[in-house]
């Protein structure tokens, strides 16, 4: 499973808890604007869409694991480290989610972590060059 296919195969109750996380303030604003970054292979056009919509739920969806919710984790954290690793992010530091997360990241289900653990592999191996 790559990001893609991760993001796709959401449900709408899991896109709806991501869009949700902010208390449920402006939850339709946020799911729109997660169904357009979800159509993007989880890429954010900071430029068109700002960065509170839908970022501030996705960035609050990486922060925590929630029991039962493992992919929707997966799928916020998927898409950090996808803008990290395309220069779109520049607000959030992957040596600091690994610290933070690195623990959530060894309680997912295991296709959910390898791909985690690709996505980071894919960030540091571009760093290293």
């Amino acid at each position: 499973m790559n990001l893609s296919q991760l993001l796709h195969s959401l449900s709408d109750s899991e896109r709806d808890f991501i869009a949700g996380l902010d208390y449920g303030a402006d939850r339709e604003a946020h799911r729109r604007a997660l169904d357009t970054v979800i159509e993007q292979a989880g890429e954010v056009d900071f430029k068109a869409q700002g960065y509170w919509f839908p970022y501030e739920v996705i960035e609050l969806g990486k922060n925590g694991l929630q029991q039962g919710h493992e992919r929707e984790f997966a799928a916020c954290l998927g898409i950090v480290l996808r803008n990290i690793e395309t220069g779109r992010d520049l607000h959030n530091d992957l040596d600091h989610i690994l610290t933070q997360q690195s623990e959530s990241v060894q309680q997912l289900p295991s296709e959910l972590r390898a791909l985690m653990d690709s996505l980071i592999e894919g960030i540091l191996s571009k760093s290293e060059r």
